[in-house]
């Protein structure tokens, strides 16, 4: 059977589409580690593939009203769903997250010490088909209907544009303005739709992640799709499971020019260094990896071993005062990001997850004579206060407050909306051997193509952790922020501070090109660089071997490289 183009990526496609009629996708990760650049992602997948079955899981998010959420996903095949956990994305971030440290050398007498100090922390220790609308036009596209965690959701025939979008309509799926336009390329013969809305009573603070199965070789994200609702320059990170370095297999792969990164401010333009090389590749279509090791520095981080107790422990608790001090003791707060184990922080900040406060909430609900002294949130964390001596000194105020607690059922249901994703989520990291982060950003004009992900065992590793040198003469009695110095980025680029790091080196951050290659990744081999602006770089005497260039030396590269594409040489 002949199929077209993009019936083929489609049979090899996952699709995430983030509908917000008139909200923001919210990005609220905010790492401890000051030398981690922010970064405000609209779209976040973790994508495993191994034999013919790709399992995602999808962080959705939304801010807006519940009745105006809509999710629509096209799918090769059905697949089955369940909820995952919230916990995993955090996790994800903040363990794979780019991290940018300056390392110190000082010589002369420096009042402020030798060098013993990095700025921003100490350097580590080791580095379309076409449409067949006449077709079946009677019947009904409806496959699956059900719900799971907070959603209503449907599986829809996808050979149908006009009994597709009607059917939706008709069960009160919201369609946002624009999705008749985009959804074209996903009509064909054998595919589907998932389509989520939110179940009556819930609201946009229940939404949780999404896990996905279904047969397929490679996953795919429906940017096309996804255009309808996105932000100028949207973040997308995607994580890969596998056995070996993941690649965007139709998307050219970018590697930043580090001298452009803001070294001394924990690169805190990162993103706009990211947007701008992402831009100079072809059609704005490419990805940077931000990191691709071993996937087992996510091992025990989710289900790390003791985490969580027994369902029996916590259905044995006989209060409700017991059994909330029961999840803040075993585990059920999420471990501080990059530190595996459990606890989470010290007691007067732990807060519990939102998905596991709405079901305790659920049996053990917030006390109405308590708005205006303590928040959900406190409630939970100083039970045993609120629930007794506080109760037992303002008795009128709890008149009528019943609590149908169960301490079985309510168990049951922790294990299986919480403990069990978790777990799986955390199993996927000793499935696999590597781990691979991606990274770009889009905005809605240029997503035009579907980007698709495969692997090349062969590519070397990319660590998170990036060092610079700052090499600083303190004189007879000078110090290592004020005296002349420069430094020397991890790709070799040399940038004077002849008035110390207090003032601006001797040239703009944005000058020249921000990608240091363009490059194609293919499923074997070296990467095949299409655009090279390193070539100016020269030796440096006295740098150890070091290299740098001056940023108009590196912006004539790209220039002359420009020349040369329009005379055809």
């Amino acid at each position: 059977m002949i199929r077209t183009v993009s019936s083929i990526v489609l049979g090899a496609a996952l699709a995430v589409a983030l509908w917000t009629p008139r909200a923001e996708a919210c990005g609220c990760f905010a790492p401890p580690d000051p030398t981690v650049p922010i970064v405000q992602a609209g779209e976040r997948i973790l994508f495993a593939a191994e034999n013919g079955k790709v399992t995602a899981h999808i962080q959705i998010q939304y801010a807006g009203d519940a009745k105006d959420f809509g999710w629509l996903l096209p799918l090769p095949s059905v697949p089955t769903l369940k909820v995952g956990t919230e916990e995993l994305f955090t996790q994800l971030i903040a363990t794979t997250q780019p991290r940018y440290f300056v390392q110190v050398q000082a010589t002369g007498n420096c009042l402020n010490g030798r060098g013993g100090f990095g700025f921003g922390g100490l350097a580590p220790s080791a580095a379309g088909g076409a449409e067949n609308d006449s077709s079946r036009a009677g019947e009904t596209p409806l496959v699956i209907q059900s719900s799971i965690g907070p959603y209503d959701y449907a599986v829809l025939k996808a050979d149908n544009k006009d009994a597709m979008l009607k059917w939706l309509a008709d069960n009160r799926y919201f369609i946002p303005v624009g999705t008749e336009d985009v959804v074209g390329p996903y009509i064909n013969p054998g595919a589907y739709f998932l389509a989520l809305k939110l179940q009556s009573g819930k609201a946009a603070g229940d939404i949780q992640p999404v896990v996905l199965e279904y047969p397929s070789q490679l996953p795919m994200i429906p940017i096309i799709l996804t255009s309808v609702a996105a932000n100028p320059n949207m973040g997308i990170q995607v994580w890969m499971l596998g056995n070996g370095r993941a690649i965007p297999r139709n998307y050219r792969h970018v590697v930043i020019n580090d001298s452009q990164l803001d070294w001394f401010n924990q690169a805190r333009n990162y993103n706009d260094v990211v947007i701008r090389a992402v831009s100079e590749a072809p059609e704005k279509h490419a990805f940077v990896t931000e990191y691709a090791g071993p996937a087992d520095v996510m091992r025990d981080v989710l289900d790390g071993p003791g985490r969580f107790g027994t369902q029996d422990a916590l259905a044995s608790q006989q209060t409700p005062i017991d059994f909330v001090e029961h999840l803040f003791n075993n585990g059920f707060i999420p471990p501080p990001a990059n530190q595996p184990g459990f606890g989470g922080p010290v007691r007067f900040q732990q807060v519990l997850p939102p998905a596991l406060k709405s079901i305790v909430l659920s049996q053990i609900p917030y006390p109405a004579a308590l708005r205006g002294v303590a928040d959900e949130d406190e409630f939970l964390r100083r039970i045993d206060f609120y629930l007794g001596s506080y109760r037992q000194q303002n008795p009128q105020a709890f008149v009528g407050y019943e609590s149908r607690f169960d301490p079985q059922t309510l168990a049951a249901e922790i294990f299986e909306k919480v403990v069990k994703p978790a777990r799986e989520a955390g199993a996927l990291f000793k499935q696999f051997p590597t781990l691979t982060r991606l990274y770009t950003t889009l905005s809605p004009q240029d997503m035009t193509r579907d980007p698709v992900f495969s692997y090349n065992p062969t590519l070397a590793p990319v660590s998170r952790d990036h060092t610079a040198t700052y090499e600083v003469n303190c004189g007879i009695a000078g110090d290592t922020f004020s005296s002349p110095g420069r430094l020397v980025t991890e790709q070799g680029w040399s940038l004077k501070y002849p008035n110390g790091r207090q003032q601006n080196p001797e040239r703009e951050l944005v000058v020249g090109p921000s990608a240091l290659r363009v490059e194609t990744l293919a499923e074997e081999g070296a990467p095949i660089v299409d655009l090279d602006n390193s070539l100016p770089i020269r030796k440096v005497e006295g740098c150890g071997g070091c290299s740098a260039v001056s940023p108009m030396g590196l912006g004539l590269v790209a220039l002359l490289a420009a020349l040369r594409r329009r005379r055809g040489t």
